[in-house]
C-alpha cells in the first residue's frame, strides 16, 4: 500500500472523520439557508438596520458565554449520565436567573445603553429581547453537548437545518409585519424552533429530569468549579474580543459602517459557521475520550488539518483577488464597500478559521488555565483599538487585522505545544 492509498484509508476509516462528515454535511445544508437568503434580505434592509442587529447579536454572543457559567462544557466529561444530567440541569438554572437578572438591567437603563452604544433610541427596543435570547440559546447549548456527548451528530445536524429554517422565514415574512424589527424577531424564531427540536433529541438520547436531585446538583456544582472559576472570565474576554469590533463600529463611527462591517464579517465566517465549529465539536468528542484513555490520536488529526488549510487557503485566495465585484454582484451596489472591507479582513478571518477548528483541544485536555491567558491576551489587544479610535475607518481596520493576525499566530502555536507534549509523554510511559 502506497502513501497516497494509507492516507485515504486512515482519513474515510477514522471515526472523526466519519462524525466531522455527517456534522458538516448537515451543518452546510443548514447554513445554505442563510447564505442563500442573504442577497434578499440585504435587498430588504438597509445597512443601518442591519448595523444595528449586527450590536444586538454582539451583545447577545458575549452574555451567553456567561449566562452558564460554562458548566454545559462539562456534560460530556462524566463516565455516568446520571452526572452529567445534573450538570445539565445546574446549567440551566443558572442560564434562567442570568437572563433574569439581564431583563431587570434592560427595564432600568435601557436608555443610557443606547447613547453608550451610539445606537439610535429607534432599536432601543432590540435591548429586549437580549434577555429572552440569551436564555434561548444558553439552554440549546446545555442540550448541544448533551447530543455531543452520546455523540448524536446527525441529530445536531437536523437542529441547526431546523433553526436556520425558521430564521430565516421569519426574517422575511416579519420584514412586511413590523419593519424594522424583522432581522430580531426572526432570529428569536430560529431559537425557539431550534429549542423544541433539541429537547426533542435529547430526551430520545436519555436525557430524563427523574436522574436530576439537589445533593447531585451540589456534587457537580462544586466538582466542576474549575469551569467557572477558570474559565467563565476568559471565554468572556474571549467573546468580547470577537464580537466587540462591531460594537466598537457602530460606536466610534455609525450604524451604517457597523452594518457594512457585518455584511463582510458574515460572509468569511462563512467556513467558520459551516466547517470550524462542528469540527471542533467532534474533536471536543473525540479527544476527550482519548485523552481519558491515555490514547494517541496525532493520525486521525492530521488529515482533518490538511483539509482545513485547505478551505483556508482557497477562501483566501478568492477574496483577495474577486473579493469586492462578488459583493456587488451578489447584494448590489450598495453593498460595495463591504466588498472592499472583506478584502482586508480575510487575512485575519482565514487564521481565525484554522484557529477555532483546533481550540476545543484545550478543554478536551483539559488545560483551561492555558488558553485562558490567552484568552486574556487576545481581549487586551483588542482593546488597544480604542487608542486608534482617531483613524479614519480603513485604517482602522487594518490595525483590527494586524491584531487578530499576530494573536491566532500564537494561539496555534500554544495548540501545538499543547499536543506535541501529550504525545511525548504518552510515548514515554509506554516505552
Amino acid at each position: 500500500m502506497n502513501k497516497l492509498s494509507k492516507i485515504k484509508f486512515v482519513l474515510f476509516n477514522s471515526e472523526l472523520f466519519k462524525n466531522t462528515s455527517i456534522l458538516l454535511s448537515g451543518t452546510a445544508l443548514a447554513q445554505l439557508i442563510p447564505i442563500l437568503l442573504e442577497p434578499i434580505l440585504r435587498r430588504y434592509y438597509s445597512p443601518e438596520i442591519f448595523g444595528a442587529y449586527s450590536v444586538y447579536l454582539s451583545l447577545l454572543g458575549i452574555l451567553i458565554i456567561v449566562a452558564s457559567f460554562k458548566y454545559e462544557l462539562a456534560i460530556i466529561l462524566p463516565k455516568k449520565d446520571k452526572e452529567a444530567a445534573n450538570i445539565f440541569i445546574l446549567s440551566v438554572i443558572l442560564s434562567f436567573f442570568f437572563s433574569i437578572i439581564l431583563l431587570i438591567i434592560v427595564l432600568i437603563w435601557k436608555k443610557n445603553i443606547c447613547i453608550f452604544l451610539n445606537l439610535s433610541l429607534t432599536y432601543v427596543n432590540y435591548l429586549y429581547v437580549i434577555p429572552l435570547g440569551t436564555f434561548l440559546f444558553s439552554l440549546y447549548q446545555s442540550i448541544n453537548f448533551w447530543l455531543i456527548r452520546k455523540k448524536k451528530f446527525l441529530a445536531i445536524s437536523q437542529n441547526k437545518f431546523i433553526r436556520r429554517s425558521f430564521e430565516g422565514s421569519g426574517k422575511i415574512g416579519f420584514r412586511f409585519i413590523v419593519g424594522t424589527y424583522g432581522l430580531v424577531i426572526g432570529d428569536i424564531l430560529g431559537h425557539i424552533a431550534n429549542l423544541v427540536s433539541g429537547v426533542i433529541q435529547a430526551h430520545k438520547s436519555g436525557l430524563n429530569l427523574k436522574l436530576i436531585n439537589f445533593n447531585k446538583l451540589r456534587y457537580v456544582s462544586r466538582k466542576y468549579i474549575e469551569y467557572p472559576k477558570f474559565n467563565v472570565i476568559p471565554s468572556f474576554l474571549s467573546a468580547c474580543s470577537y464580537l466587540l469590533p462591531a460594537i466598537l463600529i457602530n460606536k466610534f463611527f455609525s450604524t451604517e459602517y457597523a452594518g457594512f462591517f457585518d455584511l463582510s464579517k458574515l460572509v468569511l465566517s462563512i467556513p467558520l459557521a459551516l466547517i470550524a465549529t462542528s469540527i471542533s465539536n467532534v474533536l471536543l468528542q473525540r479527544v476527550s475520550e482519548k485523552y481519558r484513555e491515555k490514547q494517541s490520536f496525532v493520525k486521525e488529526f492530521i488529515p482533518i488539518v490538511i483539509i482545513v488549510l485547505l478551505i483556508a487557503f482557497t477562501e483566501l485566495f478568492i477574496i483577495s483577488l474577486w473579493g469586492a465585484d462578488l459583493f456587488v454582484f451578489i447584494f448590489g451596489k450598495k453593498w460595495s464597500l463591504s466588498g472592499e472591507i472583506s478584502e482586508i479582513l480575510i487575512w485575519s478571518f482565514s487564521i481565525s478559521f484554522i484557529t477555532a477548528s483546533f481550540t476545543s483541544v484545550f478543554i478536551a485536555m483539559k488545560k483551561i488555565k492555558i488558553y485562558s491567558f490567552w484568552q486574556l491576551f487576545y481581549f487586551i489587544c483588542i482593546m488597544s483599538l480604542y487608542f486608534f479610535r482617531k483613524y479614519g475607518f480603513i485604517d482602522f481596520l487594518k490595525v483590527f487585522v494586524f491584531i487578530e493576525i499576530i494573536s491566532y499566530l500564537i494561539a496555534i502555536s500554544m495548540i501545538i505545544v499543547v499536543m506535541l507534549k501529550y504525545e511525548l509523554n504518552l510515548k514515554r510511559s509506554l516505552s
